[in-house]
């Protein structure tokens, strides 16, 4: 049984947190966040497959060859990205003041960065920040939500969950935090081959061996934040960080067992709902939108549909202006790249079937006026080919949207 807990980020046992302003933001909002362990972790992450990764990235995937680490540190302002050689030389100074103030090894820190690309960091600001950053790590709900505020760009709100659970017997917990509202459209793997930036944080006390960790942050990721899109855009920066430091004291958590099965079942839950409340805070958004893709002769075929329509630039127009046409739904889905068999397509808007086969079913306008017009949305298409499935998560295209991101730098 899975049980909501208070504190956040620093819900599970020997995690603390802070996040202050150190001089990145005009806005002088928190900038800078630091979240440490007691002890050294297991730790897994997975990363942004845009060709152009951020100083961050370049300096996690090189980190986690051990797959150890105590300590996430990230800032915000600022993407670190695109900055040659000085960006990662900024980024190196962040993680050995981070490391000095903490008192532990440069090479158990990870760093993140959010914000505008191509602007040098202004790493004075930030290494001046540090110790005092480090000194005022705590636990409790307000050092959670100091370290969510810190990592904020255009989002409106803080992001956090936490939750306990039963393994071997003892009682786990599973923290997190994140942030994302605009240029979202991850897609992540633990080696960033195969996008405003989405970033998370998770960390837990449970003890679970370095390859289940990772096989269940892959899995946990691949069926949440790697199933939303607000517009279609991969960020230079995307992230997703789990530190594990055992302080639970459960039989250690495998792969293929009961036991990772309880922990993965947690873990989507909290990415699930941190990549939903990342659509319901998208830049701009008035609509929160499900679409399922039903009978796929692949579960990549499904997800290519299904992303095929949430990042129509024509669906999400409609939506936001309650137009249910649903002629952009089928075309958004022909030039999915996958093969469609237009005999057995059929679309559903809300409960209402519009499209089977190849010729639309008539309904009246206002049923269908009437479900573009709530704040949720569901679509269904059933491609009629084979038996796999898959959902996601998007928004609509509003005006508001267009009038934060004309002007997101000035």
């Amino acid at each position: 049984m899975k049980e909501l807990l208070k504190g956040g980020i620093t819900a599970p046992l020997g995690f603390k947190a802070n996040g202050i302003f150190c001089g990145i933001k005009k806005s002088k909002k928190r900038d800078l966040m630091l979240i440490a362990s007691d002890s050294p972790c297991a730790a897994a992450g997975v990363f942004t497959t845009n060709q152009l990764k951020a100083a961050c990235v370049q300096f996690n995937l090189k980190q986690l060859r051990n797959n150890q680490a105590q300590a996430i540190m990230a800032n915000s302002g600022n993407a670190n990205c695109l900055t040659g050689p000085s960006g990662k030389r900024h980024n190196l100074m962040m993680a050995e003041s981070a490391a000095k103030a903490l008192g532990i090894s440069p090479a158990m820190i990870l760093t993140a960065s959010t914000g505008v690309i191509g602007q040098r960091l202004p790493i004075d600001r930030v290494t001046e920040g540090m110790q005092e950053l480090a000194d005022g790590l705590r636990t409790g709900p307000q050092a959670s939500e100091d370290a969510a505020q810190a990592i904020l760009t255009t989002d409106l709100v803080c992001k956090e969950k936490a939750l306990k659970i039963r393994v071997g017997g003892r009682t786990v917990r599973i923290g997190a935090i994140s942030k994302g509202s605009g240029m979202m459209h991850p897609y992540m793997t633990a080696n960033g081959q195969k996008h405003a930036t989405m970033l998370c944080f998770v960390t837990t006390d449970a003890v679970i061996g370095e390859a289940a960790l990772k096989s269940a942050l892959n899995t946990a990721v691949g069926r949440s934040f790697n199933m939303i899109s607000v517009d279609g855009d991969q960020s230079t920066n995307d992230m997703v960080l789990v530190l594990a430091n055992g302080k639970a004291r459960n039989p250690i958590i495998r792969e293929k067992t009961p036991e990772f099965r309880i922990f993965l079942a947690a873990l989507e839950d909290i990415c699930i709902d941190m990549a939903k409340a990342m659509i319901h805070d998208a830049e701009g958004a008035t609509k929160f939108v499900e679409i399922a893709v039903k009978n796929a002769k692949t579960a990549e075929d499904a997800r290519a549909v299904a992303m095929s329509i949430g990042c129509s630039n024509l669906v999400k127009t409609a939506l936001y202006g309650c137009d249910p046409n649903w002629g952009r739904i089928a075309a958004s889905i022909g030039y999915a790249s996958v093969v469609i068999d237009p005999s057995r397509l059929q679309i559903k808007i809300g409960p209402y079937v519009v499209l089977k086969g190849d010729q639309g079913v008539r309904q009246k306008e206002a049923q269908l006026a009437k479900i573009f017009r709530k704040e949720e949305i569901r679509v269904t298409v059933d491609l009629g080919l084979g038996t796999k499935n898959a959902v996601i998560w998007t928004s609509d295209l509003s005006t508001q949207y267009v009038k934060i991101n004309s002007a997101y730098r000035t």
